[in-house]
């Protein structure tokens, strides 16, 4: 039996799964929606779900300017990975057991950091907005962002050093069926259940 812990990070098991083209793996980081991102600090895992922009090299995100992330960071838990991910249709098949599934995923593994620098800060909010609103204008649509909002804001910078990729994807008229179910959020919408709250901090944080 093979011991799996020694292996390297970019090592798969399913040799036939793993993608290896740059350019797709490029693609995918760009115009995934979001990721997660796993740290750990003192034995205790944790991972973060949040927006971020891919620059080439590496991965921006930003939270709030105090919170447990930040901490576990600052404590010098500098070693993370990012994940994204999507799910495609189901492939269907004589047994349960060879049933699969279309997907696409990438695995980076780097070091992450607060960026501190207010002019890096600023590049990497300003990648975030030309990604999530490519469609609007600074100073046209909204105001350009001031260095009390940048001050305010932690900006988070990984460093990709390793990627690993794997895929499934099939031709148009394979037999398969979309995955069941529909979107949390519209359907909590659509029963009306919406989020209309004033925003809330921890007193201890004020």
């Amino acid at each position: 039996m093979p011991s799996y812990l020694d292996r390297p990070l970019g090592q798969v098991r399913r040799k036939d799964r793993q993608l290896t083209d740059t350019d797709w793996i490029e693609r995918f980081l760009v115009r995934a929606s979001f990721g997660q991102l796993a740290v750990a600090h003192e034995g205790q895992p944790m991972i973060h779900m949040n927006l971020f922009w891919y620059d080439g090299q590496s991965i921006w995100f930003h939270t709030a300017p105090v919170g447990k992330l930040r901490a576990v960071v600052e404590a010098g838990a500098a070693r993370a990975c990012f994940s994204v991910a999507e799910i495609g249709r189901i492939l269907p098949a004589g047994t349960p057991f060879d049933f699969s599934t279309e997907y696409a995923s990438v695995i980076c593994y780097g070091t992450l950091a607060v960026v501190d620098e207010v002019t890096a800060k600023q590049v990497g909010l300003e990648g975030l907005m030309a990604k999530y609103a490519p469609h609007l204008k600074a100073g046209v649509d909204y105001e350009p962002m001031p260095a009390s909002d940048i001050e305010r804001t932690t900006v988070f910078r990984m460093a990709v050093e390793e990627r690993v990729a794997k895929h499934n994807v099939k031709p148009a008229d394979y037999p398969a069926y979309p995955c069941p179910g529909e979107s949390f959020i519209d359907a909590e919408r659509g029963a009306g259940r919406v989020t209309m709250k004033w925003k809330e901090i921890d007193e201890g944080e004020k």
